[in-house]
């Protein structure tokens, strides 16, 4: 029996002055690269964008550990579209914490956080 592996991401966040700066640097679905039944080297060779990957972003500005309340959403119209990876959005007044999702074109969701002061 096979453990399925996650999908990962490199997401960096940073806040500057009253604006956060969400930027996905990369990203990369396991089950997308077992489906097409790839090695993942050759897949990373193949699909040099990992935009391909993904059906949508989400983020959260505000994220309080339960509820993800949605303040800026990234869905390509066409599936020949793809997310854009690089978002600015208002900063929360004081700390805050950042949640992305991220979910990839077989419909797998991966969450990422960070705690921005």
């Amino acid at each position: 029996m096979t453990i399925r592996q996650p999908a990962r991401a490199r997401v960096d966040i940073k806040r500057l002055k009253g604006t956060l700066v969400v930027e996905i640097e990369d990203f990369i679905s396991p089950s997308i690269v077992e489906h097409l039944n790839m090695d993942q080297t050759v897949f990373k060779a193949q699909i040099t964008d990992w935009r391909a990957m993904v059906d949508s972003v989400m983020i959260d500005t505000a994220y309080d550990g339960h509820a993800f309340n949605v303040a800026l959403s990234d869905v390509p119209e066409r599936k020949t579209d793809l997310v854009a990876g690089r978002y600015e959005l208002p900063a929360p007044a004081g700390p805050t914490t950042v949640a992305v999702k991220i979910t990839d074109m077989l419909g797998e969701e991966m969450l990422f956080i960070k705690h921005c002061g």
